[in-house]
């Protein structure tokens, strides 16, 4: 099919190629008329001319005869004849036609013939006959090649003139439409470009459309965003305090504690004791507004310290999580202080109690947790507003050293002590989308492969997490080989800003173009925070054939709605976000909008971690495209 602007060249091309014929043709013809004119006028005074100078001879036909045999001489003329007065000739002479500058078609083409002029010839008064005259035509023909060849070249150049002047113009309308022409394929792989409005009435009115279309859907899903935001809130915060509920708290706590830059932390449980009571002797309402001032003071700390979470894990117990370490022991007497003024306020006979522990960066949170509370036990044991924090593991992170972490996992990789495990992630019949591939390290060489919540932190202080994402590219790359069955891998955002790191990724990709056509690649939700990172290297590795994904998402869903400019092809909720879809209203609503929201962008809906049958039935139904977890795992 052929472009818009091919078409456009070939219209100006064929409307310069018409003028210019055009103007050549009626050029020439406009000049064989006037040339045809000038010989017919040069015949007629040749003849008067000539007539003057024989009638001088006063009849004597010999001095005629010889007279015109010397002008006829000259060469100018391809036929002279004289006649007497009764019609008889005296005299004639005719010439062959002369050699032509023109090439001979031309001649043909345009032949310029004018008819031979007469004058009379007298003796006095007296008429004694006539002379005929006629001038050679190939000087004529001649002149007429000439004029046609300047015409022509005169009009070649005012068409190169034009041509480029065209050519210019063309650039011009070429770039608001190439931008027209990328903003609507943009649209189509769900991205909103917003172009700059071109100087052109017609292509302004449609870049001012199209920008208005773009900024319109672009608003919906941010629309869309706000409103799952909403739900989210309802779905995960509790009503009263505004805190974390305890499954959105605890999943957030052990992603907390598994997160790359985790090095130590420590955790707070608060208790307030007595609440049934306090409901009796205060009201449901003063008991609410006790809550939500006990609330306040823990909001501080997420508020104010990047990192912190703040939890309500049931009627009277309450969470903190801190992401430093060191820092259990001064916060909980501090925050018992703050929290005894707080209540105090409200009723005066409010009493609670603080347990707590510092946390290694190994650690889950169910264990995390029980450590908390065991502490949180001692400290009840001892009274209202007591305090025990227990000083747990090594708070530091460095159980070995940092340099003994470094060897350790550099030897793991030398030695090629690194597997994959495999968990199925499949579509609403069953059907295998892809098997999810965590990394195992073997830290020590008769040891077990352990999982990448025991050495990922200290791999990313070490800064070999991109070398880790290579050995396990390599890893999938030669799975795929083996068995052909699609795969995926996780990839660390720390791995992106490593020097050389995505052109290696990519060479990888291209050395082995059938695999990388099986392979996902995954993020988490935070590498969407570094978007031009993230942006560069799906556009080099999609190349391949690779899809990238973004997991364990949900958390920052006003960032789902920018999605479309990183190119990604699927999302992975987490499934602190999903469980209970099917008992519980605001989470349906929540993974519905979610779904919504995901698809308008042309992006796959996948569910992570779902373990409750009911659950996943729930999930079908609402239209996600896959799900792994226990639910999902064959028995």
């Amino acid at each position: 099919m052929m472009t818009l602007i091919r078409q456009v060249w070939l219209m100006l091309f064929g409307v310069l190629l018409f003028a210019w014929t055009g103007s050549v043709v009626t050029h020439t013809l406009m000049a064989r008329q006037s040339l045809r004119a000038q010989m017919q006028v040069r015949n007629a005074d040749g003849a008067m001319m000539l007539a003057l100078a024989l009638s001088q001879q006063k009849g004597d036909e010999s001095l005629m005869k010889l007279l015109a045999e010397a002008q006829f001489d000259t060469g100018h003329y391809r036929l002279l004849r004289l006649l007497r007065d009764d019609g008889s000739v005296l005299f004639e002479r005719q010439a062959s036609a002369q050699a032509l500058a023109a090439p001979a078609w031309f001649a043909r083409a345009l032949p310029i013939e004018a008819e031979p002029r007469e004058a009379s010839l007298s003796n006095g008064w007296r008429a004694i006959g006539r002379v005929q005259l006629a001038s050679h035509a190939s000087w004529a023909v001649d002149e007429l090649w000439a004029g046609c060849l300047r015409m022509a070249g005169w009009l070649a150049v005012l068409g190169a003139v034009a041509a480029l002047l065209v050519a210019l113009a063309v650039r011009g309308w070429r770039r608001p439409l190439d931008a027209a022409v990328a903003q609507a394929q943009a649209l189509e792989e769900s991205r909103f470009v917003v172009a700059e409005e071109p100087r052109v009435p017609e292509l302004q009115r449609l870049t001012r459309s199209m920008n208005s279309l773009v900024q319109r859907l672009q608003g919906v899903f941010e629309r869309q965003a706000s409103q799952l935001e909403e739900l989210r809130t309802q779905a995960h915060l509790d009503s009263v305090t505004g805190l974390l509920k305890r499954g959105q708290f605890t999943s957030q706590l052990s992603a907390a504690l598994g997160a790359e830059r985790q090095r130590g932390a420590g955790l707070l449980l608060i208790r307030l004791r007595g609440l049934e009571a306090m409901n009796r002797r205060i009201g449901h309402d003063s008991t609410d507004r006790l809550l939500a001032a006990l609330a306040q003071v823990l909001q501080s700390y997420p508020r104010h310290v990047k990192g912190a979470l703040a939890g309500r894990l049931n009627g009277s117990d309450f969470a903190l999580y801190l992401p430093a370490s060191g820092m259990a022991v001064e916060t909980a007497g501090s925050l018992v202080e703050a929290l005894r003024a707080a209540l105090a306020t409200v009723d005066q006979g409010a009493e609670l109690v603080i347990g707590g522990t510092e946390l290694p960066q190994a650690m889950g949170a169910p264990a995390a947790l029980s450590i908390a509370d065991a502490a949180l036990a001692q400290a009840e044991g001892s009274g209202a507003f007591a305090v025990e924090v227990e000083p747990g593991p090594p708070a530091d992170g460095r159980v070995l050293g940092e340099q003994q972490w470094h060897e350790r996992i550099t030897d793991a990789l030398q030695a090629g002590r690194i597997e994959l495990a495999e968990y199925a992630l499949r579509g609403p019949q069953g059907e295998l989308l892809h098997l999810e591939c965590p990394a195992r390290l073997q830290l020590e060489a008769a040891g077990s492969f352990e999982p990448a919540a025991q050495w990922l932190a200290m791999a990313a202080r070490c800064r070999l997490v991109h070398k880790l994402d290579l050995a396990v590219l390599q890893l999938a790359l030669e799975a795929i080989r083996r068995d052909g069955l699609p795969r995926c891998i996780n990839m660390a955002a720390a791995s992106l800003a490593a020097s050389g790191f995505v052109y290696e990724v990519q060479r990888c990709l291209e050395a082995a173009p059938t695999e990388s056509a099986r392979l996902c690649i995954d993020f988490v939700e935070v590498a969407a925070l570094q978007p031009q990172r993230l942006r560069e290297a799906g556009r080099l590795w999609r190349r391949s054939g690779v899809r990238i994904g973004l997991e364990h998402a949900g958390a920052n869903l006003r960032e789902l709605a920018r999605l479309h400019t990183l190119g990604v092809d699927y999302v992975k909720i987490d499934g602190a976000f999903v469980q209970g879809a099917a008992s519980t209203p605001a989470v349906r609503e929540l993974a519905r909008g979610l779904v919504t929201l995901l698809r308008g962008m042309d992006l796959q809906v996948l569910a992570e971690a779902v373990a409750d049958e009911t659950d996943l039935a729930a999930l079908w139904a609402l239209g996600f495209d896959g799900a792994t977890g226990p639910a999902v795992q064959p028995h």
